[in-house]
């Protein structure tokens, strides 16, 4: 049975704290006849010391218990409010027990010092008190070092998620291809040319855009999804079928940014596009505070951006980073819904 711990460094603990305890619980207890003989310090000290371990181990259950039901920051003094009385009881008990085992199992020649019953007890009781100190400074220490290594990573994860971004809209295909379709269209339908340019310029202004927030409104991402699928639209003609229905409540919500670029890159890129079998797309709203992506699957064979799944990996990161619902994903052989959760928002204006 593995040990119980309040934080990783409490047998660090116990081995620079217990040493000492149960030579000083000794000597008040059996008096300077410990040292009598080798063999004497011997029994007393392996005994009393495989007794304070049982006792140790009761211990630190208990303090594990009370923990896991005040678990927060907010929680400390609570807790230590309720480990100390409880402790300093389990003293006068566990003293109890040490001295009828002395008295009873009679293994050494030392006698017990009745007298120094309580100074044995206020001595357990300064020491459970030391420890429990000791031991949720560290194990809050612990919490904040893991809770500022968690935020780290999460910044890095937003910095690469933008930095994929920007590498998704400098791409020389994404560039040329865009180009290419307005090319097409200036010279014969001026009023098309000038919607793509200003879509165009929309998804660009969106993808260079310079902040560092973790959370935007679903409305910003949206109204990118619009002005992305347009685009595509206008490039692959009806061989995409584009759907968005999104109500005003999940409007308000939050996701993190640049998530539909990533969403809509790894499907536009890794399916193949053809007019005999258009790529259909849904993103709509539903009533468990989730935004769904329903696409239709055509599978490309290769691969021409490397950095599409690992877009999608990073997006799955961030939402573990950020103590979110995990993104599902599930697939039949021709379908593939992708499920966002949503992260409570702010009023947002359309």
């Amino acid at each position: 049975m593995a040990f119980v711990r309040y934080s990783k460094k409490e047998p660090l603990v116990f081995g620079w704290v217990m040493i000492p305890y149960i030579l000083v619980m000794n000597m008040l207890i059996l008096g300077t006849c410990i040292f009598s003989s080798v063999l004497e310090f011997g029994k007393s000290f392996i005994g009393s010391g495989f007794y304070f371990l049982v006792i140790y181990f009761i211990f630190g259950l208990v303090a594990v218990f009370i923990r896991n039901r005040f678990p927060s920051a907010g929680d400390l003094f609570k807790r230590i409010a309720i480990m100390l009385p409880i402790f300093y009881l389990m003293n006068i008990a566990s003293m109890t027990a040490l001295y009828l085992s002395y008295n009873h199992i009679p293994f050494l020649a030392c006698q017990v010092k009745p007298n120094m019953f309580w100074w044995a007890v206020l001595c357990g009781c300064i020491l459970s008190t030391v420890i429990t100190f000791i031991n949720e400074a560290i194990a809050n220490w612990e919490n904040w070092k893991s809770s500022l290594a968690e935020t780290e990573k999460l910044k890095n994860a937003y910095q690469r998620s933008r930095l994929l971004g920007l590498k998704g809209q400098i791409n020389p295909h994404f560039l040329f291809n865009c180009f290419n379709t307005l090319s097409g269209l200036i010279p014969d339908e001026e009023e098309r040319a000038e919607k793509f340019l200003d879509e165009m310029s929309k998804v660009h202004r969106y993808l260079l855009r310079n902040d560092d927030e973790f959370l935007i409104p679903v409305a910003d991402e949206i109204k990118f999804a619009e002005s992305y699928l347009y685009l595509t639209e206008q490039r692959f003609g009806t061989a995409i079928k584009a759907t968005i229905r999104v109500d005003k409540d999940a409007l308000r919500k939050n996701l993190p940014p640049l998530s539909m670029q990533v969403i809509l890159e790894n499907i536009i890129y890794t399916n193949a596009i053809s007019k005999k079998n258009p790529l259909k797309i849904l993103i709509e709203s539903n009533d468990n505070n989730e935004i769904s992506i329903t696409h239709t699957v055509y599978e490309k064979t290769v691969l021409q951006n490397f950095n599409i799944e690992e877009g999608l990996d990073n997006l799955l990161n961030k939402y573990q980073l950020l103590n979110a619902p995990p993104i599902t994903i599930s697939e039949s052989s021709n379908i593939r819904i992708i499920i966002l959760p949503l992260f409570g928002g702010r009023e947002v204006v359309l």
